[in-house]
């Protein structure tokens, strides 16, 4: 019997002293002293361990932004209680924040599993499978939280973003207008509410919501870009010319397509000489941009100046040309030449000098080829010449077609 009082006294004190231990560890979380308290719950941890243990030592982890370490201590304290649901809530989030997506996904599974009717685990479950850019399940996953909930503003964003994603573009519309009501202050939602928009048909609701963002977010350049990019769309330049300027005196740092869309709003909008200022910096940031010069062309005919509009508008004409057409071209050639087809086989290789006339070797070619394929041989011997005019020192078959030349000239010497 008193093996037993003894026993039974023994228990209450390391039951009192884990208590007053608990206490301690919970004081020291509670004053931020996080490196005394994990001195605390390790010590504890090495005589006593549990999942309440771990999953406070997991929760100083990720106080502290180590979220490995708190991955650590909430698996090892899944060990202990595997169902526990705050534990297996902890444990996904952490595998979220650190990208293993995937994990993150089970783990919040088996939560929903053990607590099907949490709407918040849910709605965590399925931004997981947004950030993995699965759409369509997302969609599914708020639109089952949508049915027992459809109060949510968060989550009816989340579900009008998946709508939108997923082509329901009416639904994403509507989802988008209830949580603009329940929020005016949504920035996000205004910019997706006007992407939601046809801009041919609801051109009103597209306008009243700029002019509803604009209120709240007064300059805001996000939607001073939306407004002038809807002018523009609406091929009403004038207007989009002065909300682009809006928009570029609060972004220093505009996209060139957005400068490009500037310029080309302000050609239309008959600014002719502002539009050539435009396209001068667009060809300082893209010499090569054949559409820069054709609007460059533009301006100066509409001013007159028309030599500067002819020289512009042909740089437009050969830029506008892929490299690889030329080379198409080439090779189209050949394989005629193979085919015996000499006429075409000349036509096809002088398109690829005309629109590559770097590619001075097909000169060649096309003199070999004249030679096989017509018997005056002038052509041939013309050729060859260009070809060592236009090749110079670089002309890989200089001498074989020196020697050609001087052949050329003794057949054509006894001809006559």
């Amino acid at each position: 019997m008193r093996y037993k009082i003894f026993i039974l006294f023994l228990l209450m004190i390391c039951a009192a002293t884990t208590l007053l231990a608990q206490r301690k560890i919970d004081l020291l979380l509670i004053d931020k002293n996080y490196d005394k308290a994990l001195q605390e719950i390790d010590k504890e941890l090495a005589v006593n361990p549990s999942s309440a243990l771990f999953y406070k030592k997991g929760v100083v982890y990720k106080n502290l932004q180590d979220y490995q370490k708190a991955l650590e201590a909430f698996l090892s304290g899944l060990q202990y209680n595997a169902s526990n649901v705050v534990m297996l809530e902890e444990t996904a989030e952490c595998f979220s924040i650190l990208g293993n997506n995937q994990d993150a996904i089970s783990f919040y599974e088996k939560a929903i599993q053990v607590d099907p009717e949490n709407l918040a685990l849910a709605g965590k479950l399925g931004r997981v499978h947004i950030n993995l850019n699965d759409y369509k399940t997302a969609y599914n996953v708020f639109s089952g939280i949508y049915e027992k909930d459809s109060s949510n503003v968060y989550w009816n964003k989340q579900l009008a973003y998946c709508s939108f994603r997923v082509f329901q573009r009416e639904q994403a519309r509507d989802l988008y207008e209830r949580v603009l009501d329940a929020n005016p202050r949504d920035h996000g939602t205004y910019i997706n509410l006007i992407h939601c928009y046809n801009w041919k048909k609801e051109a009103t609701e597209i306008m009243a919501t700029i002019d509803s963002g604009l209120v709240q977010f007064p300059a805001d350049k996000d939607l001073l870009f939306e407004k002038a990019m809807f002018f523009y769309k609406t091929k009403r330049y004038g207007p989009a010319m002065l909300q682009f300027e809006k928009y570029l005196e609060q972004e220093k740092q505009p996209a060139y397509e957005t400068l490009m869309n500037y310029g080309i709003s302000t050609y239309f909008a008959e600014q002719e000489a502002k539009a050539l200022d435009i396209f001068g910096d667009l060809k300082r940031m893209n010499p090569n941009d054949p559409l820069v010069m054709y609007y460059q062309s533009l301006c100066n005919r509409k001013l007159k100046n028309f030599e500067d509009a002819i020289e512009l508008m042909t740089f437009a004409i050969d830029a506008s040309v892929p490299d690889y057409v030329s080379e198409m071209y080439h090779h189209l050639g050949q394989m005629y030449g193979q085919q015996r087809d000499f006429k075409a086989s000349i036509e096809a290789l002088k398109k690829a000098y005309e629109l590559n006339p770097g590619k001075t070797e097909v000169l060649f070619e096309i003199a070999t080829t004249y030679e096989e394929y017509n018997s005056n041989k002038t052509l041939a011997m013309n050729y060859y010449r260009i070809y060592l005019t236009e090749s110079g020192e670089s002309a890989k078959n200089a001498i074989y077609a020196l020697e050609r030349i001087e052949k050329l000239k003794e057949d054509l010497f006894f001809d006559e």
